[in-house]
């Protein structure tokens, strides 16, 4: 039982005795009907004294009472220790939290790492393909005009180009040349460029694979089959570089991008022609 109870009772107890006292005392006193002064002070202090007993345990018992509620509320309130103990299952949790929370990230990563290397392998599978259909026949085609001529032909059928031209390094005047077209309509077949003139020259110089996107109307007329005009949107410039010096060039124009990337195209492309090409227009390994 609480102990603010049991107080309260032992107070009620007390109280109930004093006021039989104080009863008794009083009826003992007014029996004989005392009339001097003694007689009433004796009947008057007992009453008294139950009034200020009865207000005193009134008093007692609200104080018993309010310390009660006070002992439960703090009942309510964990001590020290269980403060310490929940806050070390907290950092506990928390802390295996964040460990679960990075093995996950770390398992993401480690996915996505492996998705990007399968990614690439077969991109880069598909490119070696794609430079071995491109470069197919070539090895046995002496006369560097004929190789050109198959060289774009297998471009026309890798990137489904409507026009093309192909460049080589005359050594001689140390100036490009045309040495093959594929449907090139135009009557400028002797044009020749040296290294940094205009695009061609540029990107001979710059040794990097360069595509135009969106060309203006009419940049490029091609005649298809026979019954109209189109103007291709896209070109493509592909330098051969052999030995860090760009030997021969390759422009294509076409309708549609591919989605290739061309600089990786590009260096499995030159791995395969360039030193035939080279060979041809006497550049030597230095």
């Amino acid at each position: 039982m609480n102990k603010f109870v049991i107080g309260q009772k032992k107070i009620t107890t007390v109280l109930t005795i004093w006021v039989i006292v104080c009863i008794a005392t009083v009826t003992s006193i007014i029996l004989p009907m005392t009339q001097n002064f003694a007689g009433w002070l004796l009947i008057g202090f007992p009453i008294l004294s139950a009034i200020v007993m009865a207000a005193v345990t009134a008093y007692a018992k609200r104080l018993l009472h309010d310390a009660d509620v006070l002992e439960r509320q703090l009942d309510f309130l964990p001590n020290r220790g269980s403060n310490d103990r929940l806050n070390d299952s907290y950092g506990e949790a928390r802390s295996e939290a964040e460990e679960n929370n990075e093995k996950v990230k770390q398992e993401k990563l480690r996915q996505e790492k492996e998705l990007k290397a399968k990614r690439e392998a077969e991109e880069n599978k598909h490119l070696e393909q794609v430079a071995s259909d491109i470069a197919v026949d070539l090895e046995q085609t002496a006369d560097l005009n004929d190789y050109f001529d198959k060289l774009l032909s297998n471009f026309a059928k890798v990137f489904d180009i409507v026009q093309g031209v192909a460049y080589a390094l005359n050594p001689k005047i140390d100036k490009f040349e045309i040495k093959s077209t594929y449907a090139y309509y135009t009557p400028d077949t002797d044009r020749t460029f040296e290294l940094g003139e205009g695009i061609n020259g540029q990107v001979a110089k710059d040794k990097k694979i360069l595509m135009l996107d969106n060309i203006p109307e009419n940049y490029i007329q091609v005649v298809v089959s026979g019954l109209g005009q189109g103007s291709p949107k896209h070109l493509i410039f592909i330098p051969i570089v052999f030995n860090g010096k760009t030997i021969a060039l390759v422009e294509l124009a076409t309708f549609e991008k591919k989605g290739f990337n061309l600089n990786l195209l590009a260096d499995k492309i030159n791995k395969r022609v360039a030193q035939h090409i080279a060979d041809n227009i006497n550049i030597t390994a230095a």
